[in-house]
Parts: C-alpha cells; sequence; structure tokens
C-alpha cells in the first residue's frame, strides 16, 4: 500500500480542485443503515452562489476539476445540480485547459433515462448505485418512508441505462451482509444476465458496515474473520461470469479525505473532509462564502493530511481512523 509520488503531488497539487456537493441533505429513502440525520434541506442560495464564485477565482489557475454530488439524495435538489454545471461550462468555454468530470451518488429512484441523459449531456458521466442484494432483501433495508420497498423501480432506472448510447460509467454497489449473504450468488446471476456484456457497468461487492446510524443494531453484518474471505469469494464468483469489477477493489486509493485539494460543502456552507462522519467535531474544517473564498481550519486540515507525509497506510485508506484533533480542549 505505498502512496506513489504521482499520487502524493496529485493530492497537494493546486491546479486540482475536487468538490463534493450536497445540494442537499433531504433524502426520499429510510434505508435501515442510514447515518445521516436528513434534518437538512436544500442547499442555501448564498452556497450555490459561493460554489459558483469559488470556481469562477480558481479556473484560471486549475488544469483538473472534479465535481461530485453527494447527499442526502442529491436528484432531489436537481435544479442546483443544472445551475453549477451550466456555469462550469460558462467557464469551459473560457479555459480550456480544465479538464472536467464529474459524478453522483444516487439512491436512483428518481433516475429515469430521461434525466440520466440530460445529466450526461451536462457532464455527469460516472454514477454510483447501491443494491442490497436481490428485491426480497433490498425491500426490507432500502425503502420509503412509509416502509415500501424501492428495488422495481430502481432496477427498472437502471436496467433501462443499456439502451442509452456513449460513454458513461454506472458502479452498481452490492451490500453484504449475514442476512442476505446466501442469495448474493443468484443475485450476481440477475445482474449477469442484465449487464455482463455492457462494460459501462461495474460491480462493487463489499460487507455492508455499521457507519453509526441509530438502527446499527438491526444490521447483521458479517463477522470475524471469514468476512474478507466472503467477500473474496463472491468478487471471484462475480468475475467469473463475466462482471466488470469495480477498479478500487483491486488496487490500493487512498481516501479522498486525505487530498489536500478535496472538500465537502454541505448545504449550509460547512466544509469537511469526509463524507461518513459529517457532524464529528473534528470534520469541521470551515466554512464557504457567498464571495468564493473558503475559511479553514489549518491545523484540523493537515490531521486529515498526516498520512500524506507519514506514509501510513491506516491514515491513507481512512484517515478518521487514529485521528486526533488538534483543536480539541
Amino acid at each position: 500500500m505505498n502512496l506513489s509520488e504521482r499520487m502524493f503531488a496529485a493530492s497537494l497539487a493546486g491546479n486540482r480542485l475536487f468538490l463534493i456537493l450536497l445540494p442537499t441533505e433531504a433524502c426520499n429513502f429510510r434505508c435501515v443503515y442510514c447515518y445521516e440525520k436528513r434534518e437538512d434541506g436544500r442547499m442555501e442560495e448564498s452556497v450555490i452562489q459561493g460554489v459558483k464564485n469559488l470556481l469562477t477565482r480558481r479556473a484560471a489557475d486549475l488544469a483538473d476539476l472534479r465535481i461530485a454530488w453527494f447527499g442526502g439524495e442529491p436528484l432531489l435538489a436537481r435544479d442546483i445540480i443544472e445551475d453549477v454545471h451550466g456555469h462550469v461550462h460558462t467557464l469551459l468555454e473560457e479555459h480550456s485547459q480544465i479538464r472536467f468530470s464529474a459524478d453522483i451518488t444516487t439512491n436512483a429512484y428518481y433516475l429515469s433515462r430521461e434525466v440520466f441523459e440530460d445529466l450526461l449531456k451536462r457532464g455527469v458521466t460516472m454514477y454510483q448505485i447501491s443494491f442490497d442484494g436481490p428485491r426480497e432483501w433490498h425491500d426490507r433495508k432500502s425503502v420509503l418512508p412509509g416502509g415500501k420497498g424501492t428495488f422495481a423501480r430502481i432496477w427498472k432506472n437502471v436496467t433501462a441505462l443499456r439502451q442509452v448510447p456513449g460513454e458513461f460509467k454506472v458502479i452498481l454497489r452490492i451490500h453484504v451482509d449475514e442476512d442476505n449473504l446466501e442469495a448474493i450468488p443468484d443475485f450476481i446471476v440477475q445482474c449477469r444476465d442484465a449487464f455482463g456484456q455492457d462494460s459501462r457497468f461495474q460491480f462493487f461487492i463489499r460487507a455492508l458496515s455499521r457507519l453509526g446510524g441509530s438502527r446499527d443494531h438491526q444490521i447483521r453484518a458479517l463477522e470475524g474473520g471469514l468476512q474478507d474471505e466472503r467477500i473474496a469469494a463472491l468478487r471471484k464468483l462475480a468475475s467469473s461470469m463475466g462482471l466488470n469489477e469495480y477498479c478500487s477493489q483491486r488496487t490500493f486509493t487512498p481516501c479522498y479525505a486525505v487530498q489536500g485539494n478535496c472538500f465537502v460543502v454541505r448545504a449550509d456552507g460547512r466544509i469537511t473532509k469526509c463524507t461518513v462522519s459529517l457532524d464529528h467535531p473534528g470534520n469541521q474544517m470551515g466554512r464557504l462564502h457567498q464571495n468564493g473564498t473558503m475559511t479553514l481550519n489549518r491545523e484540523r486540515m493537515l490531521a486529515w493530511m498526516r498520512g500524506l507525509f507519514s506514509r501510513d497506510s491506516e491514515a491513507l485508506r481512512c484517515p478518521l481512523s487514529g485521528f486526533s484533533d488538534p483543536c480539541s480542549g
């Protein structure tokens, strides 16, 4: 798990900017394993303007710009995505040196083919969508507020994307726990039949984690030393059936939160480094202002980036692990 010099330089480069934007922190799902509070609504108008002004201020010096849409469920605020991308495209016309990419993590409930094609035109080319196994298991964990299952609609939306021409990547993230473990091989077959001939669809099989949500006690996470072995066996099965494995499963990639040029911008303008521990005191980096400037806590920033300098693999994999807040007390 060595950090290459190239990766080290990229993580500190001033001509690179990676923004993870939360256009809303509300969600239309009530997943059992959710760790977010879902209390905040849409991104405030002053924050939207702050994002656009930040991009304008940085554009002349940028070589790489990546925007990742997160939430909540970002498609609940699709108009904000359209607004920001409209501004980005104006900047790209003025600054042709910028390499731009955009991705979105979505539950896909609102990702119809029409919405997908519109997002593609705006430059969103990578999508991460989760399934909790086949329908009978998914509909026990990823549900609407009233308890209704969501599998049928998501599956319909995702399979419809096969008919869309062009280049894009859809990462289908399959969660595995003790409950659905025995059903995953059959679900892999179902995925093979649906997507096996389309290299644009990649599969990320991983153990379901307890991430601090109020219903963590309901999650029967894979326990003991067999967890890695079980996941490895499922990944091998998927590969043997011709499914495309998401590359991050094969190689070590440092967490995005380690990068000095990566920032999470919450709906209210707060800046953090990690999208999982959103309300952790040590994850509060500062604030984005309407004029596009950022006030940042230098000591906390360096604490999250410590793995870049120590080359410690655990600090690179998850900088929250072993984190000591330099600003506490």
